[in-house]
């Protein structure tokens, strides 16, 4: 861990104004002790910076989310290369592969307008690994007009990208139910199963609850809390086009074992 964290912090440092003028000198790491020493990165940093400081080369990006479509307290426009794009799927199919979830299953997806672009990021990933899935607006439906299309498709896993839990989703006969920053929400009943996803907009998902930790594969991910007010502090170990170095979000966690961690309190996303 501690050669991947040296790896992109040295990269970020060379390649990217933001961390140069974050850090003032090239950081010598030779432990975590070392790492954790290093200042948070905060959305401040990056909205006090021209987008062109916060990347390391322009000519890889492929993917660009408006800041005015990202619907977020993230004030800047989402990037991605083809690698980023990649490590996000593998991400994906990592939080999946932590359910007992078979292959093949069906998915159906409910969003409203706040969350459609996690969501729409969902039914991408869903696909890209063949697992069949219908995606529903709730605007346009009201829940009892929902679950009679869902009804129809008969799936197997319901993804919930809405502010509010419908109100008799656990009576729609689905066995396992997906939720996004629900983390004050169990679900869970004798014939149900219940995750949830951890996610934040700038990033992407990163963890998924089983039981009451989230888990997060730690090839992509270190995770750590600020002691002095147990923010969870975010970095990206495989991301060079714009990566995140103890990004300090919003929310707060405990931190259980090497990759997992326990969510107290999440803030505006």
């Amino acid at each position: 861990m501690l050669d991947l964290i040296k790896s992109v912090v040295d990269y970020a440092y060379d390649n990217i104004p933001l961390y140069r003028k974050l850090y003032q000198k090239k950081p010598d790491i030779n432990s975590l002790e070392d790492f954790k020493n290093l200042p948070y990165l905060r959305i401040s940093d990056l909205c006090a910076n021209a987008i062109t400081d916060s990347i390391s080369d322009i000519d890889e990006i492929i993917y660009i989310l408006p800041a005015i479509e990202n619907k977020s307290i993230f004030p800047l426009s989402k990037l991605e290369s083809t690698y980023d794009r990649d490590v996000r799927y593998s991400v994906f199919y990592y939080l999946l592969k932590q359910t007992d979830i078979k292959e093949g299953s069906i998915f159906a997806v409910i969003t409203d307008a706040k969350h459609a672009y996690y969501c729409g990021e969902i039914v991408n990933n869903l696909l890209f690994y063949k697992y069949q899935t219908s995606m529903f607006f709730l605007r346009d439906h009201t829940s009892y007009e929902m679950y009679k299309w869902i009804d129809r498709i008969k799936p197997d896993c319901l993804f919930l990208g809405t502010d509010k839990i419908i109100d008799d989703v656990t009576e729609w006969g689905i066995p396992y139910i997906f939720t996004i920053n629900r983390y004050d929400r169990n679900l869970s009943y004798e014939k149900i199963r219940h995750y949830d996803i951890y996610a934040i907009n700038e990033i992407s998902w990163i963890a998924i609850r089983i039981g009451d930790s989230y888990i997060y594969p730690k090839e992509f991910f270190y995770i750590e809390s600020d002691p002095s007010d147990d923010i969870l502090v975010l970095t990206t170990i495989d991301n060079y086009l714009q990566p995140f170095i103890r990004y300090k979000t919003g929310d707060r966690a405990k931190i259980i074992d090497e990759n997992q961690f326990q969510i107290t309190y999440i803030g505006e996303h």
